[in-house]
C-alpha cells in the first residue's frame, strides 16, 4: 500500500521526496517529515506480504522515475534481513542521494551500504540503533573509517557513513514507534513517554533532518525567521502576527516561571494579554545578542534581557508590582522550526529574582545577580567562583 502526503510547506516550490518503510499505525511520522518541506511516499511496511511489498516498492520506483524526482531520499523503520531483496530495487533507482534506518533487523550491515552508480562512492547513509543490536553496531565500524573508503574524501564533504546507538531502547519494535510524531500531539494530553525513548526518538529525528537537509534540502533561513518573531514580539508587539510565524500546534515554555502556552489559541492569549502588551513589556526592552548557535531545526541564543522594571513582567515575575529600577538578564533561548515555522520556544533566565530587589537574599543561594548578564558580555572582566566557598581551599594546590 503506497499513500502520499504532499509538502506542506508552501515556501518550497520543488520539493525533495522521501519514501518511508513505515508501519500503518506510525503514518504520524510521514505526516511529520512533509511539514518539513518534503513529497513523502509512505509504503506501509512491514504490514504487506512479501508478493504486496514487491508490487508496492515496484511502483515506488515507477513513480519517482515518472515524476522526474531527481533528488530523493529514503527512511526505512525496523527493515528485515527477509525483505532486502526487495528494497534492493529502491537502492538501484535514480536519484537517491541518503538513507537513514532506524533499527534494521540484521546483524551485518554490508547490504545497507548502498555506492552511487555513477562514482561508486558510498551514499550519505545513518543508522540509528538500540544500544543492545551490538552485532550491527560491530559490522558496521569499519564503514566509519574514511581511510577505508577506497577513495579520498575531499575535506569539505562529511563521513558517509554515521552511526548512533542509544541506551534502554527497543530495537523491535524500532524506538520511535514508542513516541508520537510531534505534529499529532495535541494540548493538554498526557504523555506517559519514557525518558530515553524521548531523548532517543528527539536526538535521532536532528541527526535525520541534518542529513536530510545537508544532501536533498530544502534550506530555511532560521535566523531571519527567528529575527522576524522577535520583531513582531519586542517591535511591533503584534500578537497576531507573532503567532503567523508560528505552526498550528506551538509551545512556549520560559523555565523558572512555567509561563507561556500550549497549542494555537492559549500560546496567542499569552502573547496577546501576557507579553506583546505594553502594560508587560516595559518600552524600553532590549534583546542583545551574545551568541546564536544554528543546526538542522533549532536556534540556540544566548543574549542579554535588558529593561527597567516600570511594568508587571507577567512572564518573568508574576505578580510583583514594578520597582523601576533597571535589569539585566542573561538568557539562553532554544527555537525549535517545522519546516519554515517555529514549532516551540523556550527560554530560562538565572538572575532575575536577585536582581529584583528583595524578593530573593542570595546571602546564603547559590544565585548571582546582574553579573552573570556582566559576565556573559565581559567572560574575563568578572572573577568566578565567588559563590563557592571552598574555592579558596585550592588556591595554590598543585595541578598535575
Amino acid at each position: 500500500m503506497l499513500k502520499l502526503y504532499p509538502n506542506a510547506v508552501n515556501s518550497v516550490v520543488r520539493p525533495p521526496l522521501l519514501v518511508l518503510l513505515l508501519s500503518e499505525e506510525q503514518a504520524g511520522w510521514a505526516q511529520q517529515m512533509s511539514e518539513e518541506g518534503y513529497d513523502v511516499l509512505h509504503v506501509t511496511y512491514p504490514d504487506l506480504t512479501l508478493e504486496s511489498l514487491n508490487n508496492a516498492l515496484r511502483d515506488t520506483t515507477n513513480r519517482i522515475a515518472s515524476a522526474d524526482y531527481t533528488d530523493w531520499g529514503l527512511i526505512t523503520y525496523g527493515l528485515r534481513e527477509t525483505d532486502l531483496r526487495y528494497v534492493a530495487e529502491l537502492f538501484a533507482a535514480p536519484g537517491l542521494k541518503a538513507c537513514v534506518h532506524y533499527c534494521a533487523q540484521l546483524e551485518q550491515a554490508q547490504s545497507l551500504i548502498v555506492r552511487d552508480h555513477e562514482s561508486e562512492k558510498i551514499l550519505p547513509t545513518i543508522f540509528h540503533l538500540a544500544s543492545s543490536q551490538e552485532l550491527l553496531h560491530a559490522s558496521l565500524i569499519p564503514w566509519t573509517d574514511t581511510r577505508a573508503l577506497g577513495y579520498t574524501l575531499p575535506t569539505s564533504s562529511f563521513p558517509p557513513v554515521s552511526v548512533y546507538t542509544y541506551p534502554l531502547v527497543s530495537a523491535k519494535p524500532p524506538f520511535p514507534y514508542m513516541a508520537k510524531a510531534p505534529t499529532l500531539v495535541r494540548p493538554g494530553e498526557a504523555q506517559s513517554v519514557d525518558l530515553y525513548v524521548r531523548s532517543a526518538t528527539g536526538l535521532a529525528y536532528t541527526r535525520t533532518l541534518d542529513l536530510l537537509k545537508r544532501e536533498l534540502g530544502p534550506h530555511y533561513n532560521f535566523e531571519k525567521l527567528w529575527e522576524q518573531h522577535t520583531y513582531y514580539e519586542f517591535a511591533e508587539r503584534n500578537a497576531l502576527k507573532t503567532m503567523s510565524t508560528m505552526v498550528s500546534t506551538p509551545y512556549v515554555n520560559h523555565i523558572a516561571t512555567l509561563t507561556g502556552g500550549l497549542g494555537f489559541d492559549e500560546l496567542a492569549r499569552f502573547y496577546k494579554y501576557h507579553f506583546t502588551s505594553d502594560k508587560v513589556t516595559p518600552p524600553d526592552t532590549e534583546l542583545i545578542p551574545i551568541s546564536r548557535t544554528i543546526g538542522a531545526d533549532r536556534i540556540v541564543d544566548e543574549m542579554v534581557f535588558k529593561c527597567t522594571h516600570t511594568t508587571e513582567i507577567d512572564y518573568f515575575l508574576p505578580g510583583v508590582a514594578p520597582t523601576g529600577k533597571p535589569l539585566e538578564i542573561a538568557l539562553v533561548g532554544i527555537v525549535a522550526f517545522r519546516g519554515d515555522k517555529l514549532t516551540f520556544e523556550y527560554w530560562d533566565q538565572a538572575s532575575v529574582l536577585v536582581q529584583q530587589l528583595d524578593l530573593l537574599d542570595p546571602t546564603n543561594l547559590p544565585v548571582a545577580g546582574v553579573e552573570v548578564a556582566r559576565k556573559m558580555v565581559d567572560p574575563f572582566g568578572l572573577p568566578s567562583n565567588s559563590l563557592m566557598k571552598r574555592w579558596q581551599e585550592s588556591e595554590g594546590l598543585p595541578l598535575e
